[in-house]
Formats: C-alpha cells, sequence, structure tokens
C-alpha cells in the first residue's frame, strides 16, 4: 500500500476516522496523550509486519508504556537543542549587548541543532519499535546509515511532514474548536508520517524483514 492508498484507506471507514480522531484529541491532554504516541508505535509495528487499516485501541497500558518510551527517545535527542535554547534565553536575560549579542549566536546554533537532531528521530523511532528496545534508538551510527541509503525520499518526505505540521498547527487560529482542530490534524499527519518513514525504513539494511 502506498501513501495515497493509505490516505485513501483511513478516511474509508468510520471505524478508522474514529481512531486517529480519538487519538488526535487525546493529544491535547497531558500524560494521557502518551497514548496517542503508544498508537503511533503501535501502528508503525502493524505496517511492518504487513498488516493493512489502523490498529485498535486495547491493551492501553501497553499503548502508554510505548508512548512513553518515544518521550523518552524524544527528550534525549532534542537534550542539546533545549539546553542551548535555554542558555541563549539566559544570555539575553541579562540586557548587556555583548551577552544579547552572544545569545542570538547560541540561539541561531540551537535552531541548527534542533533541525539536525530532529531529522533521525523517524528511524530512531522506527529500529525501536521493530526491536523493541529503546537503546536501539540510539545507535547513532546504524540509523544515520539508514537514512543514507534512502535519503532523497528521507528528506522529502521530513520536508513534506514539516510543512504539512506547520499547517496544521497554523488551524489553532480558527475561533471555538480551533485547537481541539489543530491537534487532531497534526496528530493524523504524525499517522500517515509514521506509516511513510516505517515503510521507507523497511528498505534499509536496518530493517529485520527488507522490502525489495
Amino acid at each position: 500500500m502506498d501513501i495515497i492508498s493509505f490516505v485513501s484507506f483511513t478516511f474509508k471507514e468510520a471505524r478508522y476516522i474514529k481512531r486517529w480522531i480519538a487519538a488526535g484529541i487525546i493529544l491535547l491532554i497531558p500524560v494521557a496523550n502518551f497514548l496517542s504516541l503508544g498508537y503511533l508505535s503501535r501502528s508503525s509495528s502493524l505496517t511492518m509486519i504487513g498488516g493493512i487499516g489502523l490498529p485498535t485501541w486495547e491493551r492501553k497500558n501497553e499503548l502508554w508504556r510505548e508512548g512513553a518510551r518515544l518521550v523518552y527517545i524524544m527528550i534525549l535527542y532534542e537534550a542539546l537543542p533545549c539546553s542551548l535554547f535555554s542558555f541563549s534565553f539566559l544570555l539575553s536575560s541579562f540586557g548587556n549587548v555583548v551577552t544579547v549579542f552572544i545569545g542570538g549566536i547560541v540561539k541561531v546554533l540551537a535552531v541548527l541543532a534542533f533541525i539536525f537532531c530532529s531529522f533521525f528521530i523517524p528511524f530512531a523511532f522506527c529500529v525501536s519499535v521493530q526491536d523493541t528496545d529503546v537503546r536501539r534508538a540510539f545507535e547513532f551510527e546504524k540509523i544515520a546509515g539508514a537514512v543514507k541509503e534512502v535519503l532523497v525520499a528521507y528528506v522529502a518526505g521530513y520536508g513534506l511532514a514539516a510543512i504539512c505540521m506547520y499547517v496544521a498547527y497554523r488551524f489553532h487560529v480558527i475561533p471555538y474548536l480551533s485547537f481541539a482542530l489543530s491537534s487532531v490534524l497534526i496528530y493524523y499527519v504524525l499517522l500517515v508520517s509514521t506509516y511513510y518513514f516505517t515503510r521507507l525504513f523497511m528498505r534499509t539494511s536496518l530493517s529485520a524483514g527488507k522490502l525489495s
């Protein structure tokens, strides 16, 4: 199933639509939103074994733990840019011309670090799902090698996902149900991206069930 077929399939039946809409709404709720992130993990796992459609919401305790693992991966990957952002704000808060200037440079470095670190998260996520081992997400050399094998498709998917995420985020300015709508749209972008990068991951040598 290609990406267009997947999008069409997830809109085809009411039961599938309800699943990702529910996940998008739950995404707004702190801590409980680990369930939504865990659902991404389960979706990736289903794709890896050749399953069709979207997984169910069964075994919610397991879903929550899978989501917590994804949050853990994201926190460690973004530790450097977050530290740099904090340091730049600290320098800028002094109000001194020199410290404000240095703070601006550090902020630029933080943005670059964020882009670089975030770039590898999709495959880090995939390998951790495949091997059910969060430590595999930090085997950076192997992950970078897998990205290199499908670099053009990876960059294209990453760029398009980032654009779609931004567009979905902008829906929060719409009155009334703005945040709920934005959250659901953002989650759907994450869901489609999960499918795309999982399929892409399965074409690499890092995948246990490499696609031809």
